[in-house]
């Protein structure tokens, strides 16, 4: 539903540039996202996560790779974290709108993920795995397929413009007042709560041939995403939307279409408080 709203007059401009900003932000976001999948698959030798190349460019601590690399992945841990939180939104929306923080949001998260293309130390080989068959290589790659698959679908079912941030700028421009954004709980979201983290641990673990590097990337963001899903993130949107998600983490498994366990702790604190 729609209302219609008196639109100030000039904004127009203004409106239309922070339109074109978000919608570029995304898309660099989006590129570089590309880039360091290629990066980490390791589809050539001058973009590889194993290999040093003039594409990339070895870290100030490339003495010491194994520091080098976690701190880099801890940098982008950390941002995606902070800056995720609604008590640092609810701060910043003192100093800047709602829409020029999801700007800022995704330049930060293009910034972290190509400081680790960049700046990554390829860690002294063992590797770990590397599967020559060419049936099961297919089948490997066919579930990284489904990953990003997955994400697009789990992407374009979120309110996209609120996403990405030109939900307001756009209401200015149009005139017309949209509703806020609601809980999302159909479609991929009615079998796990968080598919877009789904389809990143589809792609990170479907490579063939799994190096130190990649099992370093791997192990960080898997451990990152069980860990910070329920204590950060999942509060902020039992705050967001209360009982409703509540509910929903009940009935609705977090990463897998499947539960592991039953874990009511997060609901129940949150009922507590």
């Amino acid at each position: 539903m729609v209302a219609r709203a008196e639109v100030a007059p000039g904004v127009g401009a203004c409106e239309i540039v922070k339109v074109l900003i978000g919608m570029f932000g995304v898309l660099v976001e989006k590129i570089t996202i590309t880039y360091f999948w290629l990066f980490y698959s390791g589809v050539s030798e001058s973009v590889s996560i194993d290999v040093v190349s003039t594409w990339h460019r070895p870290g100030l601590l490339h003495s010491y790779p194994l520091l080098n690399n976690s701190l880099l992945l801890l940098f982008f841990c950390l941002a995606h974290s902070v800056l995720a939180r609604q008590n640092v939104k609810r701060v910043m929306s003192f100093l800047v709108s709602t829409s020029v923080y999801r700007h800022l949001y995704f330049l930060q998260s293009s910034l972290s993920i190509f400081l680790i293309c960049y700046g990554w130390t390829p860690l002294p080989s063992p590797t770990l795995w590397d599967i020559h068959s060419p049936l099961f290589r297919l089948a490997l790659y066919g579930v990284g397929s489904l990953g990003v698959v997955i994400n697009m679908v789990a992407f374009l079912s979120l309110p996209v413009l609120e996403f990405i941030g030109i939900s307001e700028p756009l209401e200015r421009l149009t005139g017309r007042k949209r509703e806020g954004g609601s809980l999302v709980t159909s479609g991929l979201f009615s079998l796990v709560r968080h598919p877009m983290y789904t389809s990143i641990l589809l792609c990170i673990w479907s490579n063939p041939t799994m190096s130190l590097g990649r099992m370093m990337v791997g192990a960080v963001l898997t451990v990152y995403l069980l860990v910070a899903v329920p204590l950060l993130e999942e509060r902020d949107l039992v705050e967001m939307f209360g009982d409703k998600y509540r509910h929903y983490i009940t009935t609705t498994p977090m990463l897998l279409p499947f539960k592991l366990w039953t874990s009511p702790s997060l609901t129940e604190k949150n009922k507590s408080n």
